[in-house]
């Protein structure tokens, strides 16, 4: 299931970042560079879920169940990083 926004993993770290009020630290490598240190220590599969897409086309599930997402994304996320600090 999805929300229907693809979010790539550094969109995600730099709003979670920013509904923490912290600075993201990210820094550019390679995705081959990442794979062939994934394939030296035996990982290739971790590699591929860390590298790979998961995007996914929900348009036909929309339409057939007219359905919408309840809450988006940001507002979800923002909620699901506060609560985390409340714990």
């Amino acid at each position: 299931m999805s929300d229907g926004e693809d979010v790539s993993t550094p969109q995600l770290v730099r709003r979670m970042a920013h509904f923490l009020g912290r600075r993201a630290r990210l820094f550019p490598m390679p995705v081959s560079l990442i794979r062939a240190g994934a394939a030296l220590l035996g990982k290739r599969e971790l590699a591929q879920q860390l590298c790979g897409s998961l995007q996914v086309d929900i348009a036909g599930t929309r339409a057939v169940l007219d359905w919408s997402p309840p809450v988006e994304f940001d507002l979800a996320l923002r909620k699901a990083v506060q609560g985390s600090l409340a714990r």
